[in-house]
């Protein structure tokens, strides 16, 4: 099932100074907070935006959510998939812009991130763009600020707030499915590996709601493997804290079950 304004010929184009910024969600039974991320998106400051919305066959809400904006939405679709990166290499191959962002379904952006983007894209030679993030964890709010130079020891640039040129994935490939969390840690890595150029905007570019399996145990059992194949001296780091989280989670069911 599919739809959105591009299933009837109607496709947007960069123009000149206006280059054609994509904006890709990908969401499963993602209903609760769906419908402000995609308000988030269509209430941006620039206005040339491909938004495409991936759905894994949602079961909850999610599909009417999306009709209800389908005749701002430039394409849609909903069918089963093999997860997350999945669904996010789906909607690359769907985009025609420039610049392509990645906007999970419970995040949503600044009014003027796009715009940010943009001004550093027409005024940069640099080929990954990414700011600071909120985090929104227990009605508090805190904001971080990347430090590219401890990628090696930790995802250190936060790929909610990344856009990236669309050449780059022609050039590097885009997530490798084979990782189910942190398919995006490796793909930055494969960008500074290949000497991309990363450029910080000193704004807040996204708001983010940690949880589910980025926040596991198997995150940083991912991460491990990730870190050792890319050579990054750190794994060893990481592998004592995967353990630790294993250890800790499992003392807790102990003490559950006593109870």
């Amino acid at each position: 099932m599919e739809g959105g304004i591009r299933t009837s010929d109607n496709c947007k184009q960069s123009e000149p100074n206006r280059p054609l910024v994509s904006v890709i969600t990908v969401v499963l039974n993602g209903e609760k907070y769906l419908e402000q991320t995609i308000q988030s998106v269509l209430s941006q400051s620039y206005d040339n935006i491909e938004y495409i919305i991936i759905d894994g066959q949602s079961k909850d809400k999610t599909l009417e959510i999306i009709k209800k904006y389908e005749s701002k939405i430039d394409y849609w679709s909903s069918e089963k998939d093999g997860g997350i990166y999945y669904a996010m290499n789906k909607g690359i191959a769907h985009a025609n812009g420039d610049i392509i962002g990645i906007l999970n379904a419970d995040d949503f952006y600044s009014q003027d991130t796009i715009l940010n983007v943009v001004n550093t894209f027409l005024n940069t030679d640099a080929d990954v763009f990414h700011g600071d993030i909120i985090f929104l964890n227990d009605k508090q709010e805190t904001r971080m600020q990347p430090d590219i130079h401890k990628m090696m020891q930790q995802p250190s640039v936060f790929h909610p707030t990344c856009f990236v040129k669309k050449q780059v994935y022609s050039k590097i490939g885009d997530f490798n499915t084979e990782y189910k969390i942190s398919a995006d840690y490796d793909f930055l890595l494969r960008c500074l590996k290949s000497n991309f150029k990363f450029e910080y905007i000193p704004h807040v570019l996204t708001y983010f709601r940690p949880g589910g399996m980025s926040a596991s145990c198997a995150s940083n059992l991912e991460g491990y493997k990730i870190m050792q194949i890319h050579q990054t001296g750190f794994h060893k780091a990481v592998a004592w804290r995967a353990l630790k989280c294993y250890i800790k989670t499992f003392i807790k069911k102990v003490i559950n079950l006593k109870k």
